[in-house]
């Protein structure tokens, strides 16, 4: 990642940003009209960030204001495949009703005691914030601009992380169709500026070799507790000089499970299995993959707190 490149993709997409709040209808605009059905804020538990594997981006829905959301994502399928567990931990804030922030970290511990190096640890950290234009570019639309970082840390595995930076700028639309409620369709324009680190890593295949720009496009169909999508990207580094070009497509499916079948927990289950088809300079690479994520939500824990601690304060 060249610092030149990556500050002028920084400032072009916070350019964007001002602009399209700019061009958005204002508050006292939009308080006159009700807010059409498509607009309302997403119940806490709902389908609100990404789920990686399965649903790579981060839709322009937000929890309501002052809730924290804890996300626990053990992966599985890395008793059979690997020889550690990869158990990505992370916590998702929603400041106020125009911003989120996110961090995550996974961690990782051996389960084959044969393996070398480090038994357990952390291997690689996330941060994002994104912002939040609601009713933008149409009143059924909404519109997201953030940017996320991650980078690897301490000693993981050699196949756990690329051993590379991540600076990812980005805008999501997501619209709703009024014809068909249940069908939620998006697209999304990132940039990966992609820097060295000091942690050894390996490149999956298909992924840029350097900084690329990715236009995704996909859907959404919400049967309730099950939500089947679609996604599609295309990646290329021309940016910076490499001649790769990366096709990539992915439907999956995403249960929610009921509360009366984890005992009327608070802890909300998804359960999901995605099938995944790239086409780039290594050839074709299919795979499937598999997820489980539990989700414990506090709504508004914080404002609560204050509204006690006022109350007590005043008596």
């Amino acid at each position: 990642m060249r610092p030149r490149r990556a500050l002028s993709f920084l400032l072009l997409f916070a350019y964007a940003g001002v602009t399209l709040q700019a061009s958005a209808p204002s508050e006292t605009e939009t308080a006159s009209e009700p807010a059409p059905p498509e607009a309302k804020k997403e119940a806490p538990g709902g389908l609100t960030g990404r789920i990686r594997g399965l649903l790579d981006i981060d839709l322009p829905r937000f929890d309501p204001p002052g809730t924290y959301r804890l996300q626990l994502n053990p992966r599985f399928g890395d008793l059979v495949r690997r020889d550690y567990i990869r158990v990505p931990v992370g916590v998702r804030w929603t400041a106020n009703e125009r911003f989120e922030f996110s961090t995550e970290a996974e961690s990782f511990f051996t389960h084959n005691q044969k393996a070398g190096g480090a038994t357990h640890g952390i291997g690689e950290l996330r941060f994002g914030g994104r912002y939040l234009i609601p009713a933008w570019p149409e009143a059924r639309d909404r519109t997201s601009v953030g940017v996320n970082v991650e980078f690897p840390v301490g000693s993981p595995p050699l196949d756990m992380t690329d051993g590379r930076n991540h600076v990812i700028p980005y805008v999501v639309v997501e619209r709703r169709s009024q014809s068909r409620p249940r069908w939620t369709t998006f697209a999304g324009l990132s940039a990966d500026l992609i820097g060295d680190s000091s942690v050894p890593g390996q490149r999956g295949e298909n992924t840029p070799s350097d900084d690329a720009l990715l236009f995704t496009g996909g859907a959404i169909y919400d049967l309730g507790q099950v939500k089947w999508t679609l996604q599609a990207t295309y990646t290329t580094s021309v940016i910076s000089g490499y001649d790769e070009h990366i096709f990539a497509v992915h439907p999956s499916v995403l249960w929610f499970v009921p509360k009366k079948f984890t005992f009327n927990s608070k802890t909300q289950w998804i359960l999901g299995f995605g099938v995944r088809g790239t086409w780039g300079q290594d050839g074709f690479v299919f795979g499937t993959g598999a997820r489980v994520r539990a989700e414990i939500t506090f709504g508004q824990a914080i404002q609560r707190l204050r509204d006690q601690f006022s109350s007590r304060k005043r008596d």
